[in-house]
């Protein structure tokens, strides 16, 4: 299919809710077409009255969506003719002799590809603004929105994501979030890294400590291990002593037991000896 006949084609198919492809179409009374999941999310804060997203038509009670065979049978067909096109194939479009290089850049903004030959040149050529962006053939994917074949040139701030700007439209614009250009975002990072740089005593400080905690950390086994040892010492110094007060101990028991023995000798022992003398 034609790419002009294909974008023309393509519109009539869009969602006016996401403005993707019609997912599931239903149709209202009033005629108007939108994916099933998009009109029951729109109308999932109503109790009762709603309105139509497209021509506001009022509704006193939420009308039962009815689906939209003849639509579902085009966006089938449509969706087959685009899953079936033969990937695109990029030449540098300076290359006007002889056959083209490869590619090996692609300007997001002007939307053409140039070779690595080419890619001053085409520096040099006028460029809206904020200026020329050009990404590696490699990273174009990534760059591509998958849903609007649009590149991602926005960036959300609340999200932090880039956007194409169909989803910004879709996603950012109703719910008021800050949006701003992919490339102003870069250079706030780069200024806020640079920013940073020039501050490295708080990073060293950082460090400093870092490192004193791990030289401590380090020694504490070897610290553990002596308070350990000296904690044995002691404790052996005070066994031995009670060992040697046990065999003291031991040693006047003895002692004891030997003067009470002799005290009791003398206790049986008569006081005064006996006279024997003649009358």
């Amino acid at each position: 299919m034609d790419a002009s006949w294909k974008n023309c084609f393509e519109e009539e198919l869009l969602c006016p809710i996401c403005l993707n492809v019609f997912d599931e179409p239903i149709q209202l009374p009033c005629k108007h077409n939108f994916c099933r999941g998009c009109i029951s999310e729109a109308w999932a804060k109503e109790s009762a009255a709603v309105r139509c997203p497209e021509c506001n038509h009022d509704y006193d009670q939420k009308p039962a969506p009815e689906k939209n065979f003849k639509l579902a049978n085009i966006v089938k067909r449509f969706n087959a003719l685009n899953a079936e096109k033969a990937p695109t194939v990029l030449h540098c479009v300076l290359c006007r002799r002889g056959p083209p290089l490869p590619v090996r850049k692609v300007c997001l903004r002007c939307k053409e590809p140039c070779c690595q030959t080419h890619i001053q040149t085409h520096l040099q050529q006028p460029c809206v603004a904020p200026g020329h962006l050009l990404v590696d053939i490699e990273e174009l994917s990534a760059w591509t929105c998958p849903t609007h074949e649009e590149y991602r040139l926005l960036h959300c701030e609340e999200e932090q994501v880039a956007l194409c700007p169909f989803c910004c439209i879709s996603h950012c614009t109703n719910q008021r979030h800050t949006v701003c250009d992919v490339d102003t975002q870069r250079v706030q990072m780069q200024v806020s890294l640079r920013h940073l740089r020039r501050k490295p005593s708080l990073m060293e400080a950082l460090l400093f400590a870092f490192s004193s905690i791990l030289a401590v950390v380090s020694q504490f086994p070897r610290m553990l291990r002596v308070m350990l040892m000296r904690q044995q010492d002691r404790l052996d110094c005070r066994v031995q002593n009670i060992d040697e007060q046990l065999s003291k101990l031991e040693s006047d028991k003895t002692l004891l037991k030997e003067a009470v023995c002799e005290l009791k000798e003398h206790a049986r022992a008569p006081v005064f000896p006996r006279m024997h003398a003649p009358l």
